[in-house]
């Protein structure tokens, strides 16, 4: 047996409890308090709901929606589906997947080095000083750029052992 058949023995006996067997559990453990009632969460439930069906007929809305259209993600129905062995295969033939689980898609932010930015902060700069009525960008643009050299000062200072201590 391997890890991948073993998960699958898992999730499959998962699948198999149900929700009597742990209320089941639940009770012969006695950690629940006797005050607690436990066989009525059903009819609680769609107590709660047609009490909130009630409320919200109530506010006379158009396109209404039931609570329990509402709460419901149907996406969250499915855990996992299991692929067949054709699938499993193929999938490890070419490395490739269309399992969105299994999708890459991280986004790896391009590093801009500091000299980088300034000479673009200048060309942003000159075609301010192109434009009318540009006072106040001229002036945001300034401060970035104030903000970029001291970034620059700070890189090039020489550091202290002690400031790895801190």
């Amino acid at each position: 047996m391997n890890v991948l058949q073993a998960i699958q023995y898992i999730i499959q006996g998962w699948n198999e409890v149900t929700a009597d067997t742990i209320k089941n559990c639940w009770n012969h453990v006695k950690i629940l308090s006797d005050a607690i009632p436990r066989d009525n969460d059903e009819d609680d439930d769609s107590n709660i709901d047609s009490e909130l069906n009630r409320a919200i007929k109530a506010l006379h809305l158009s396109d209404m929606m039931q609570v329990k259209e509402f709460l419901t993600i149907p996406e969250e129905d499915v855990i996992y589906e299991f692929l067949n062995i054709s699938e499993f295969d193929d999938m490890f033939k070419t490395g490739l997947t269309d399992h969105p689980d299994e999708v890459d898609d991280s986004f790896e932010m391009e590093i801009i080095h500091i000299n980088e930015a300034l000479r673009s902060l200048k060309t942003v700069n000159l075609f301010l000083l192109q434009q009318e009525n540009a006072g106040k960008q001229i002036k945001l643009a300034g401060k970035i750029e104030k903000f970029i050299k001291k970034r620059k000062f700070n890189s090039m200072q020489q550091t202290t052992i002690d400031q790895y201590f801190v």
